[in-house]
């Protein structure tokens, strides 16, 4: 796909990821000259008539949402039997590698990022968009520190997908809603769901449920309540903790009634630490059918007094105390035997920092850990291309026995493509080029066919790609070469304009009278045999003549 241009202007410039539906590359827009995010979807997901038909009713929706919080859609298209959608190209980590990173944010931080997720929810609600996926992978970080949301419009054409262990749906099944988790249609209030799971994630460092697979994930969101968070993390405020809560209701109906009152709340605690959303103890309450035991009969209390008096004295309570014994027995050997089972040593994360991903691999398999086979590709200007940049858990951090580790692998430096300076200006070139980190390096050659001042030629040329720090020599033209000026003294009026003209000169004429005839040309500047470039002007003096003429009365 590298190299091909879609709809005869979006050239593939090189893949940036993949998931379980599409593609995406990083691409050129040759026709506006700006960098672009082409998602492409996959074969398997163009097979379906249905599929495709929601696909661009969708994408068209989401094409029409402008905001800053949203990842700009600005066109969508097929070619053949590729479908494809043309966005904003954004620059920066997802909120999944922020998180991953930083273990847990602040509530603070965290709160900031919610309420940029749910201004943009209120956005798209309102033009009747509903997202149906919103999880960290879709929340990006543009180079400013600005949230986007992505993937508006590509969610509902994939309803139908079943939970199964793609990418996508495990990477989504952790955000799902409890109705989206019974396999119903997502709402506006869906989206509210999976922003309070996003919310929970980040002051916490985890998701609320989390199990073996998608469908005990799925479960889990149906029908297990959820831990308030501040019992993982106690310096969440309540206020806050209050908020996520209701944002995670099992009923629809009982979160907030839209993205604006979410938005609204998250406003309140931010400017004055505080919520509308009720206490925690109220929203956490089951809402479930009570089960109702029948009472046992009471055999010693109805049974006949004479049978009662039957029964010796000593062996009322020698058959109980015989049954708290075993039990008490059981219990004990149960708890040891468990606690054997339970118990996983601790090991330490060993250094493997700068180990090609094979070596790193046997490192952590020998020190009692799992790899997670799903690695993570960062940029990275020392480390060499293949080899670990980092892990998490970090390098000498003490972890439980077969704890999976993540690993993120270089990718080099980062590069980029280098735009065309073709006819732009010399300051803007220099401009340009600086904010890139690349280094310029002046040459001005004369140049008849360029104007003075502008960009003719460049080195490397437009396209290639550059790592930060890299030089970029630009020729800066200096208008033609200079030549001698000719004598153009005694020349007429006429002969001189047109000498100027064919040699590129610009005329700036003066009169004066004389003795020569009207209209011959009797001074010049610069000199004849002075050196002029194109675009120069010269100043001639011309002839008005000595006598009696019409000329004395101008």
């Amino acid at each position: 796909m590298v190299g091909r241009v879609l709809a005869g202007r979006y050239e593939l410039l090189e893949k940036v990821g993949e998931g379980g539906m599409a593609r995406v590359y990083r691409g050129r827009d040759q026709l506006l000259k700006r960098t672009v995010a082409v998602k492409i979807l996959k074969d398997q997901m163009t097979g379906s008539a249905d599929f495709v038909r929601r696909f661009r009713r969708e994408a068209q929706a989401a094409a029409g949402l402008s905001h800053p919080n949203i990842v700009n859609v600005y066109d969508v298209g097929e070619e053949g039997n590729t479908y494809f959608i043309v966005m904003e190209y954004v620059d920066g980590n997802n909120l999944k590698q922020y998180i991953r990173e930083k273990g847990y944010l602040s509530p603070a931080e965290a709160v900031a990022i919610a309420r940029q997720i749910a201004a943009a929810l209120v956005q798209a609600h309102g033009a009747g968009v509903i997202h149906r996926d919103i999880k960290p992978q879709n929340i990006l970080f543009s180079r400013d520190g600005k949230v986007k949301v992505a993937d508006f419009g590509i969610a509902l054409a994939a309803d139908g997908s079943t939970l199964t262990c793609s990418d996508d749906i495990v990477g989504s099944v952790h955000y799902f809603s409890p109705e989206q988790a019974r396999g119903n249609l997502a709402g506006k209030q869906s989206d509210l769901y999976s922003l309070g799971v996003i919310l929970y994630e980040m002051v916490t460092g985890q998701v609320p449920f989390s199990g073996e697979s998608p469908i005990s994930v799925a479960m889990k969101h149906v029908q297990d309540p959820v831990e308030p968070p501040r019992r993982l993390n106690p310096h969440i405020p309540e206020p806050l903790e209050r908020i996520i809560l209701k944002a995670l209701q099992k009923e629809p109906g009982k979160r907030y009634p839209d993205a604006r009152a979410f938005l609204d709340d998250l406003l309140l605690f931010q400017q004055k630490g505080t919520a509308v959303a009720l206490p925690a103890s109220d929203l956490s309450a089951d809402d479930g059918d009570t089960l109702v035991i029948k009472p046992v009969r009471q055999l010693d209390d109805e049974a006949d007094p004479e049978e009662r008096a039957e029964l010796p004295a000593p062996k009322r309570w020698i058959a109980p105390l015989i049954i708290v014994l075993v039990v008490s027995f059981i219990l004990v050997v149960g708890f040891i035997y468990l606690r054997g089972l339970l118990y996983v040593p601790e090991v330490t994360v060993p250094p493997v920092r700068e180990l090609s991903q094979s070596d790193a691999v046997a490192v952590l398999i020998d020190a009692g850990l799992k790899v997670n086979p799903e690695v993570y590709y960062v940029f990275d200007d020392k480390i060499p291309v293949g080899h670990v940049v980092r892990t998490e858990p970090v390098q000498w951090r003490k972890v439980r026995q077969n704890r999976v580790v993540d690993l993120y692998i270089s990718k080099g430096p980062e590069t980029m493509s280098l735009p065309d300076l073709f006819g732009r200006t010399e300051s803007e070139a220099r401009r340009l080029l600086k904010e890139m980190e690349l280094q310029c390096e002046i040459i001005r050659e004369h140049n008849e066919a360029v104007a003075e001042g502008m960009v003719f030629r460049q080195v490397p040329e437009a396209g290639f790609r550059l790592s930060r720090g890299e030089q970029v020599i630009i020729y800066v033209s200096q208008g033609g070469p200079p030549f001698q000026i000719s004598n153009l003294i005694g020349m007429t009026e006429t002969e001189a304009r047109d000498y100027l003209e064919v040699n590129g000169l610009l005329p700036r004429l003066r009169y004066e009278r004389a003795d020569a005839p009207a209209g011959t040309v009797i001074g010049q500047y610069p000199e004849v045999g002075k050196n002029v470039k194109k675009g120069q002007s010269v100043d001639i003096v011309v002839s008005k003549g000595n006598g009696k003429s019409e000329d004395d009365d101008d």
